[in-house]
C-alpha cells in the first residue's frame, strides 16, 4: 500500500530512465528557423496540421514527426500536465509512434489503467520527459489572469493544489509580471499568459490548440460555454501579429468529456483551413470552405437556410448535418430534423452521444440537477452505450451533489458491477458511504482504490481522514504522509497530517507541516485552529510571522 518516500516531491528513477535520457539528447541545441521549415502563422501555409478528437493524440503526432527540444505553445482551458510514474514514461519512450495509440487512455475508460497510459490530462508530461518539449507557454482564455486574485486562484487551485509532484521550492519560485505567471513545474519551464501576452518566440514552436480554449471562459473556473467566446480568425490574427512560426500544428476537438459542445465542432475545419492556407477569411465565412459559420444569435430560419446550403455543397460533412438538425429543431421542423440527425450520426457516430456530452458540459458548470436529467435521458435512450459505466458514474455524482446519498450509493454499485477496477468509483463510493456514517465500509473501498492506483494523492488523503474518524491514528498518518509526498503543495493534506500528528503527540512534526501550509496559502480558520492547539501544547508555529506566497 505504501508509496516510495521521495523527500520534497516525486523522485525520478534516473537509473531506470538513463537510456531514455540519452536517446532524447536533451542537451542538444534546439532547432532554429534555418533548420526547420516553419511557416509564419496566418501568412504562410503550415506544412502539417493534424486534427484529433482526444487531445492526448498530439503526443503521437509529435513522436511521429520526430520533433525534439521545442517550445510548446498550448492554447487550452486546461494545463494537461499532470504527473505520470517513471515506469509509464519509460514504456512510452520504448514504444514506436505506431504503438503509442495502445498506450493512450480514453477519457471515458473505466478501468484501473489510468497511470499505465497517457491521457488528455497529462500527455504533455511524457512529452517533456522524453525531450520533445523543453518549455511550455500555456495560453489561457482571455480574462483568466485579469488581476492578482485571478492569478492567485489559478496558481493555487489549478497548479499547486492539483498537480502531483510539484515541489514547494517550485511553488515559491512562481512569479507574476502583470498578466503573466512564470516559473518551473515538474522540472519544466512554464509561462502562463493570455493570448495578447505571448512572449517573443524567435524560433519555430509546436502549436497546439484545444478547441475548448474557445468554450472555456476562464482557466480558473473552467466552466464550459454553449458557444465560442472568440473566433478562429481573431486568434490567428494575434498569433500572426506576435510572429509565431510553426511547422506542426495539432488541433483537438475535445467533445468527449463535454469540453466542446458538438455544435462548435465547426471550429476544427475552419481553423485547419486557415492554418493550411495561411489566409484569414472574412469572419462570416468558414475559411477555405466558403460556407457560413454558425451564428447562434441569428434568426433560426436564417440558420436553417445556411445549413441546408452547407449540406448541399458538402454532403459528407457530419457537422453541417448536425447543425442543420439543431436549427430545424429550433424552428419546430421535427421530422426533417430527425432525418438530418440520422445523417449526421451516420457520418460521425460520435454525434449520437450528444446527450452525454451535454450532461458533461452541465456537470463541469456545476449544474447538477440539469446534468442529472441529461445523464438519465442518455442512459434510457442509449441503453447499450459503450460509455454506460461512465454515464452511470456521472449520474451517481449528480445524485451525491444533490444530497441523495443512498441513491448515489446504489448507482455506484451499478458502476462497479460493470467496471470493478475503476478506482475513482471506489473512492466516490467511499465518500458517499462515509457521509451516511458507514465509515468502516468507506475505508474498505478506499483500500481497494489505493491498491488499484497507489500513487494517487486524493485517495491517500481520503483514506487518511477516514482512518482518523475511526481513531486509527497511526494508519491515518501513514496515508496522509503518502498524500503529502505525492502532492507536496496541497495545504489541506498538510493540515490533515498535522491534525493526525497532533493526536499522536508528535507536535514538532505537526508544526512543520502547518508552517508549510501557511506558506502555500493565506491562513484559513481551520489551519489557525491547528496552530492554536499546537500553541496550547507549547509549540509555537508563528503563523502571523509567516508570509504566504504572493503574486503581487
Amino acid at each position: 500500500m505504501r508509496v516510495e518516500r521521495r523527500g520534497t516531491g516525486i523522485r525520478w528513477s534516473w537509473l531506470l530512465l538513463l537510456p531514455l535520457t540519452l536517446a532524447c539528447g536533451t542537451a542538444e541545441r534546439p532547432p532554429t528557423i534555418d533548420s526547420v521549415q516553419a511557416a509564419l502563422v496566418g501568412v504562410e501555409p503550415v506544412p502539417a496540421v493534424h486534427v484529433y478528437e482526444n487531445h492526448s493524440s498530439a503526443l503521437i503526432a509529435w513522436r511521429r514527426a520526430g520533433v525534439r527540444g521545442r517550445i510548446l505553445v498550448h492554447l487550452d482551458g486546461h494545463i494537461d500536465f499532470d504527473w505520470l510514474p517513471d515506469e509509464t514514461v519509460a514504456r512510452i519512450a520504448a514504444a514506436s509512434p505506431d504503438e503509442l495509440s495502445g498506450l493512450e487512455h480514453h477519457p471515458y475508460a473505466m478501468d484501473g489503467e489510468a497511470y499505465s497510459r497517457f491521457g488528455i490530462w497529462n500527455f504533455i508530461y511524457p512529452a517533456a520527459r522524453l525531450g520533445i518539449v523543453r518549455e511550455m507557454v500555456w495560453v489561457v482564455p482571455d480574462g483568466s489572469l485579469q488581476d492578482e486574485f485571478s492569478v492567485s486562484q489559478l496558481a493555487r487551485f489549478q497548479l499547486l493544489d492539483k498537480l502531483q509532484g510539484v515541489t514547494v521550492r517550485e511553488a515559491l519560485e512562481l512569479r507574476r509580471e502583470g498578466r503573466v505567471l512564470s516559473g518551473t513545474l515538474l522540472g519544466l519551464p512554464i509561462t502562463i499568459c493570455e493570448l495578447s501576452g505571448l512572449p517573443d518566440l524567435p524560433e519555430p514552436v509546436l502549436l497546439d490548440i484545444d478547441l475548448d480554449y474557445f468554450t472555456t471562459r476562464s482557466a480558473v473556473t473552467q466552466g464550459v460555454t454553449r458557444g465560442p467566446w472568440t473566433t478562429p480568425e481573431s486568434v490567428i490574427e494575434v498569433l500572426r501579429g506576435r510572429g509565431v512560426r510553426t511547422d506542426l500544428a495539432t488541433i483537438s476537438l475535445s467533445t468527449i468529456g463535454g469540453f466542446l459542445p458538438p455544435t462548435a465542432r465547426w471550429l476544427a475545419p475552419t481553423l485547419r483551413a486557415i492554418l493550411r492556407s495561411g489566409q484569414v477569411a472574412e469572419p462570416e465565412v468558414a475559411s477555405g470552405v466558403g460556407l457560413p459559420t454558425p451564428r447562434p444569435g441569428d434568426d433560426p430560419a436564417h440558420n436553417v437556410e445556411a445549413y441546408r446550403r452547407w449540406t448541399r455543397e458538402r454532403p459528407d460533412d457530419a457537422i453541417g448535418w448536425f447543425l442543420l438538425y439543431r436549427a430545424l429543431r429550433a424552428v419546430g421542423q421535427h421530422d426533417e430534423a430527425t432525418r438530418a440527425r440520422v445523417e449526421a450520426v451516420r457520418l460521425d457516430p460520435l454525434l449520437g452521444h450528444e446527450g452525454l456530452f451535454e450532461g458533461d458540459r452541465l456537470w463541469r458548470n456545476n449544474k447538477h440537477e440539469a446534468a442529472l436529467a441529461y445523464y438519465e435521458g442518455y442512459l434510457a435512450h442509449v441503453p447499450t452505450s459503450p460509455f454506460r459505466a461512465y454515464a452511470l458514474r456521472r449520474k451517481a455524482g449528480c445524485l451525491r451533489k444533490l444530497g441523495y446519498d443512498d441513491q448515489a450509493i446504489r448507482t455506484y454499485w451499478e458502476v462497479l458491477a460493470l467496471a470493478p477496477d475503476h478506482a475513482d468509483t471506489h473512492k466516490d463510493l467511499a465518500i458517499a458511504l462515509r457521509a451516511r456514517g458507514r465509515v468502516h465500509e468507506a475505508l474498505e473501498e478506499l483500500h481497494l482504490a489505493r491498491r488499484i492506483l497507489p500513487a494517487r494523492a486524493d485517495y491517500a488523503m481520503a483514506a487518511g481522514t477516514t482512518c482518523l474518524l475511526l481513531d486509527r491514528v497511526e494508519e491515518g498518518i501513514a496515508h496522509l504522509e503518502d498524500a503529502v509526498e505525492l502532492r507536496p503543495c496541497w495545504p489541506d493534506a498538510r493540515r490533515n497530517l498535522a491534525v493526525a500528528l497532533l493526536a499522536a503527540g508528535r507536535h514538532e512534526e505537526a508544526a512543520a507541516h502547518v508552517r508549510v501550509a501557511f506558506v502555500l496559502q493565506p491562513a484559513t480558520p481551520r489551519l489557525r485552529q491547528v496552530a492554536a492547539e499546537l500553541s496550547r501544547q507549547g509549540v509555537e508555529v508563528g503563523g502571523a510571522d509567516i508570509k504566504s506566497i504572493s503574486f503581487e
